[in-house]
Order: structure tokens, then sequence, then C-alpha cells
């Protein structure tokens, strides 16, 4: 009886091992952030990254370099 006990504990915790190796394993998708084209260089950023300029959509780097 002691040795079927014993088993049943052994099995249980390599059960619970897996199991959360599991959930450390699971990849979740970022969530997708409103992307903005700037006029100028035709490259996405996000709406911090971008000014509005005369009714433009501008990234800052194009906005320093003008």
């Amino acid at each position: 009886m002691a040795k079927l006990i014993l088993f049943l504990i052994i099995v249980g915790i390599i059960y619970f091992i897996f199991k959360s190796q599991k959930k450390k394993t699971t990849y979740k998708e970022p969530p997708i952030k409103d992307l903005i084209m700037c006029e100028k260089c035709k490259t996405f950023y996000t709406k911090n990254e971008i000014l509005k300029i005369n009714g433009k959509n501008i990234c800052k780097e194009c906005y320093d370099n003008s």
C-alpha cells in the first residue's frame, strides 16, 4: 500500500512539473498598436512617434532633418 501511495505522489509531482512548464512556454502575441505612416519617409510609427504638422503625419526624425 505504501508503494502505491509513493508511486501516486511521484506521478502527481511529475504531472505538475510538466503542467507548470507548459504555462511558461506559452507565447502570447503582443497587442497590435495603431501604426501611422510618415508622409515623408513612408515608414510606419506608433502614435507617440508621429507629429501632426500642417495636417500631415511626419515622424520625429524627418521633422528634425527638415
